[in-house]
């Protein structure tokens, strides 16, 4: 076996992921942005003579391709490139499940989740279809379930532009039991040849069976001549009305199919719908109905059992296995069919995360099973506990046809707020509403990248404001939102207005002669700690010190040169640097953020004072105050809150859900009777901190200042209600007028979730 390569373009090798027919996919490193990649790769020595010229132009085509699609649910290329007769595609490193790990665990979904996976599945397909791309090879090895339920489409390894001259009539491309009968026939391919094989997913997802099984013929046979049995009749949950909804899907002639992958979400979302507002029933047993939280975290061996389902190791995602090939000589048509085994993958371990809905008429909050004391992220501390609160406008239009959108929606819009919430801990307010859209359409989107599981999600409500709202608690990666936030920063170049941080600095410098000991030295270390508290952080001389975030270290080593002059006898001395090591260690997670060896232009110094003045002032030229800040471990505020002049215990639980939805306010927990734990994004004086947070936005709403803040013993803060608002008319627009957190949201946000023109007028007061 060869070697693998240590380099391909930019990118550092790390892994192999996976063999296929053509090449191997690895685990790459970008090291210019920090981002990590797949690399998929065919080698030309390594094909068939009459087949790689053919071969490898497909091969680049897949980037031409997948490059100019733009879609959540498709897995991003990002180039193409060529080393030393080693072709390759630079893709976005997914973490996710195979859907064919699912189906082969015999693991069943909800039937709303079915409806919501393959409407996902459909909407990035009709993307690609848009762009005139056909994907050819739609299976459930190239659909890849992430951890928030989110589903990404890879390998369009044998994608075709409608433009592309390589790919004509006659080629017979794809994997057996997901082809349509024309890709058998070798007949021109269009989109709805992809919703064929996306009706088989249908298929399999609704009866735990593939419609068409058996040796390659077999299956050719099934396709063309025999419909499969109906979904109905090999699982007796599943309503009727999916029945003909699977028929048109697999239709034999494209005429009879749906049209477009719109079409066929439409006819999905109505019947599904339909069968919903019928009786209820869920696909599978019972039990299958209880949501299922897996750690996003876990590792291969945490993974935590649940009722719905047996226990499931998550494991790195492969490169799925070729369908068997015929007997006999390798065709081209085949060589390229297995080809498409080679997913876009790069996965690593992987977790699922599938929400039910227990169906009663009152459903008590969901609560997922104790995540496992060991977890990674939890470990490094890396996850904070957040409480946000999604909501949704009844009457948006879309919401007639389809009721069981609404709770998708919700659920969409609660994530995105989750990590809206762990922004605000980096990034004030007002920097996060004056660059919202791009936050908008670059990170938030990718809320699943960050939670690592749901704690607690309430079951939506209506108020009578007429705004549909659902509460969830959950664990949120706000490390892995720091990262991401620092690398949008870099890419877009946007300066965001951090909070206030005090980033505390251990220092410690040493210096060693030759042939001598290490010594501390004061010099350099003053020197080093003048320019980090020019940034307003504090800093000590103890590297041990446990109360610091990060350790600043260094070690220079010397020697002295002399050298007498000829002419006048004198001795010259210099003192010369051999050797220097930087470094800093962010404290909490031991991580080594930062690590320096190049020696400076400057090695020689007439003096070993003069020398070590320097040597602290070049350490301290490596760090800035944004260096510190975007690694720093913002924390959140703690405080007791007592919720004082409030009438009864509805009042109460009103304000309490107010409270959840701000921005600021990243967790709240009942401690008591009206009293409450809560944390809240930034720093500072708490009491300022609950009057700017939770007292300013809920004033906004009411149009008048009717809370205020009131200090109290043991460090409680009380927010009191006047008492000339406790009439009954001022607390009636705490219900019937929208949430304070849209009062207090972007523009663009309220637009977003608001369609009801009288509504828009009153957040606009």
């Amino acid at each position: 076996m060869a070697e693998s390569p240590q380099q391909l373009g930019k990118y550092e090798i790390r892994r192999e992921l996976g063999r296929g027919a053509m090449g191997v996919v690895y685990e790459g490193w970008d090291a210019g942005i920090g981002r990590r990649v797949a690399l998929k790769t065919v080698r030309r020595d390594q094909l068939d003579g009459s087949e790689a010229g053919e071969l490898l132009s497909r091969f680049k085509r897949e980037a031409q391709a997948a490059g100019r699609l733009n879609h959540p649910g498709i897995v991003a290329v990002y180039e193409y490139g060529e080393d030393a007769g080693t072709a390759f595609i630079a893709m976005e490193y997914v973490e996710g499940r195979e859907l064919k790990d699912i189906f082969d665990q015999s693991e069943r979904l909800p039937l709303p989740e079915v409806v919501r996976v393959m409407c996902q599945l459909l909407e990035a397909i009709g993307h690609a279809h848009a762009h005139g791309i056909v994907h050819r090879d739609i299976k459930p090895a190239n659909v890849f379930l992430l951890a928030d339920g989110r589903i990404k489409v890879g390998d369009f390894g044998i994608a075709r532009l409608e433009s592309s001259n390589l790919t004509q009539a006659g080629s017979v491309l794809g994997t057996p039991a997901y082809m349509s009968p024309e890709q058998f026939m070798g007949q021109t391919i269009d989109g709805r040849s992809d919703l064929f094989s996306a009706g088989v997913i249908l298929y399999q997802f609704l009866t735990g069976e593939k419609p068409f099984i058996g040796q390659l013929t077999t299956i050719m046979h099934k396709v063309l001549k025999e419909d499969p049995v109906a979904p109905s009749e090999l699982n007796v949950q599943v309503p009727p009305e999916f029945d003909a909804l699977v028929k048109k899907a697999l239709a034999k002639r494209p005429d009879e199919r749906f049209q477009n992958a719109e079409a066929f979400i439409s006819a999905l979302r109505t019947v599904g719908a339909r069968s919903a507002a019928a009786d209820g029933t869920l696909v599978g047993s019972a039990a299958s109905e209880a949501t299922v939280v897996i750690d996003a975290e876990a590792t291969l061996a945490t993974q935590r059992p649940t009722a719905a389902s047996a226990p499931a190791t998550p494991r790195a995602v492969a490169t799925p296995a070729a369908e068997p090939p015929v007997a006999g000589k390798r065709s081209p048509a085949l060589a390229l069919a297995i080809a498409g085994g080679l997913a876009a993958v790069g996965l690593g371990t992987g977790a699922w995360l599938m929400l039910g809905q227990t169906p009663s008429s009152a459903p008590a909050p969901t609560v997922a099973a104790a995540a496992p004391p060991a977890a990674a992220s939890a470990a490094a501390g890396n996850d904070m506990v957040i409480t946000a609160v999604g909501y949704a406008d009844p009457s948006d239009p879309r919401f007639t046809s389809d009721p069981g959108l609404l709770k998708t929606v919700l659920r969409e819009d609660v994530r995105r707020r989750l990590v809206e919430k762990a922004l605000s801990l980096y990034v004030q307010k007002q920097s996060l509403a004056d660059n919202y859209e791009l936050l908008r359409t670059k990170l938030l989107p990718r809320s699943g990248d960050f939670i690592s599981a749901v704690i607690q999600e309430d079951p939506p409500q209506t108020g009578k404001d007429g705004i549909a709202s659902v509460t969830t608690r959950a664990r949120v990666n706000v490390r892995e939102v720091q990262k991401s936030l620092n690398q949008m920063s870099r890419d877009e170049r946007v300066e965001f207005i951090r909070n206030n941080g005090d980033p505390k600095i251990s220092v410690a410098i040493t210096t060693r002669a030759e042939d001598g000991a290490a010594t501390r030295s004061p010099v350099a270390e003053n020197l080093l700690k003048e320019h980090i508290q020019s940034f307003g952080f504090r800093t000590w001389s103890d590297e041990g010190q446990k109360d610091a975030d990060f350790a600043v270290s260094g070690e220079a080593r010397f020697k002295k040169l002399s050298a007498k002059l000829a002419a006048s006898g004198i001795t010259v001395e210099k003192t010369v640097l051999t050797s220097w090591t930087v470094k800093a260690v962010d404290k909490a997670s031991g991580e080594e953020i930062y690590f320096n060896t190049q020696i400076p232009e400057r090695m020689s110094w007439a003096t070993e004072d003069q020398a070590l003045r320097d040597i602290g002032k070049l350490i301290g030229d490596e760090f800035s105050k944004g260096f510190f800040l975007s690694h720093f471990r913002f924390a959140g505020q703690k405080a007791r809150l007592k919720l004082s002049g409030l009438p009864g215990k509805d009042s109460v639980m009103q304000l309490q859900r107010e409270i959840s939805g701000l921005l600021n306010v990243l967790d709240l927990k009942p401690a008591g009777d009206a009293l409450f734990d809560v944390q809240l994004a930034g720093s500072g004086n708490p009491a300022d901190q609950v009057a700017a947070s939770i007292v300013q936005p809920l004033n906004a709403k009411l149009g008048r200042t009717c809370f205020s803040v009131l200090g109290g013993n043991g460090g409680e803060i009380t927010l009191a209600l006047d008492p000339t608002c406790s009439d009954p008319a001022t607390l009636t627009r705490l219900d019937t007028l929208p949430p304070a957190a849209l009062y207090d949201a972007p523009e663009a946000r309220r637009k977003a979730i608001v369609k009801n023109p009288e509504t828009l007028k009153k957040l606009a007061i």
